[in-house]
């Protein structure tokens, strides 16, 4: 194989994420090229073979036999993300399936043997873990200013009424599937340990169809970080999106711009327990009181996110590096999504 050739891909399903991402950013690359397209939707087909010069099919079990793709993105419905990735495995091809990997464990736990098994590429589009926000993020976790950050909370609001197919269990649908397991990813990531607790509400308020449109996911790491994730498409006012609590500061993200940080300034004077059950001169506190100084500073809520997805995807493919996401790492996603659907009216799928 030439190592300088462009990654020959296929892109089955063509809405909003296969066409307005995927599609779009491989057509801006020389390193891959759109070889041929699967969609059910005629117009979409023509479309595809008009702009792109490429064979579309109906379905992926005809791209396969009509193609010589070595990639297959899948950006189908939810519900197929799994089916269709091992069909693409074992039919020989490296796979980048769309987040969520599956709708079940069972169904990822099966993608990622048959991705042993053949010796494919399996990676998982999550995106969001290259956001430059969500860098800064990870950035500000070691900052001394903070201290150990003890408490983490992510928030993501809107108020909005969606009617499409994410709004549907049948196809995968759902506010934790679609924008959730994004953020879950993100929380996975920072909390820098195995997750042992999970807690879940999910609740239908706006929206019509059998899915959730405001959630709330508490999860706790075996080093004992806490991290509460709050989504939600019914919320008309704006709210911190991050908060970072650490044991000498304190971070708070409004907007996507700028953050606010919030810290001790200088050395923190020891502090002993005062063992008798009296309040000094019947006042709360400290005896003898203290003046904690603070300093706040405003910072740019941007950080690097280094090389990209598809700049990992093609070293992975052409020189043997890692995957740009592990898809080990998008079952544990999945893991904390399963659990914090539990003892909820909003079970996950097949």
């Amino acid at each position: 194989m030439d190592q300088s050739a462009p990654v020959r891909t296929a892109v089955i399903g063509l809405g909003r994420a296969g066409w307005n991402f995927h599609v779009r950013t491989i057509r801006s690359r020389e390193d891959f090229q759109v070889v041929a397209v699967a969609d059910p939707d005629k117009a979409r087909q023509q479309q595809a073979a008009e702009e792109l010069g490429v064979a579309a099919f109906d379905d992926l079990t005809s791209l396969l036999k009509g193609s010589d793709a070595e990639l297959v993105v899948i950006a189908t419905a939810s519900i197929d993300h799994a089916s269709h990735s091992i069909q693409a495995l074992e039919a020989g091809r490296h796979v980048l399936t769309e987040k969520p990997m599956a709708t079940s464990l069972k169904n990822a736990d099966r993608m990622l043997a048959t991705a042993e098994k053949t010796g494919n590429i399996l990676t998982i589009h999550q995106s969001q873990r290259w956001s430059p926000v969500f860098a800064f993020i990870k950035k500000m976790l070691s900052d001394q200013r903070l201290g150990q950050v003890f408490f983490i909370r992510s928030g993501t609001y809107s108020y909005a009424r969606r009617n499409d197919w994410q709004t549907l269990r049948k196809y995968g649908g759902g506010l934790l599937n679609n924008t959730g397991v994004h953020i879950v990813d993100q929380c996975v990531i920072l909390m820098e340990s195995p997750i042992v607790d999970v807690f879940g509400d999910l609740q239908q308020i706006l929206q019509p169809g059998d899915t959730e449109d405001h959630l709330k996911v508490v999860m706790r790491g075996e080093n004992g970080r806490v991290i509460d994730l709050e989504i939600s498409t019914a919320c008309a006012a704006a709210l911190p999106c991050w908060t970072l609590m650490g044991t000498r500061g304190t971070l708070t993200l409004t907007g996507r711009e700028t953050a606010l940080l919030r810290h001790v300034k200088g050395e923190l004077a020891p502090v002993e327990t005062i063992n008798r059950p009296l309040a000094a001169d019947r006042k709360y506190g400290v005896a003898g009181g203290e003046e904690i100084a603070f300093e706040e500073v405003e910072l740019e809520a941007r950080a690097d996110p280094g090389p990209l997805f598809y700049d990992r995807l093609h070293a992975a493919i052409r020189s043997g590096a890692p995957p740009p996401v592990d898809p080990a790492t998008s079952r544990e996603t999945l893991r904390v999504l399963s659990e914090a659907r539990k003892n909820t009216r909003f079970p996950g799928g097949v």
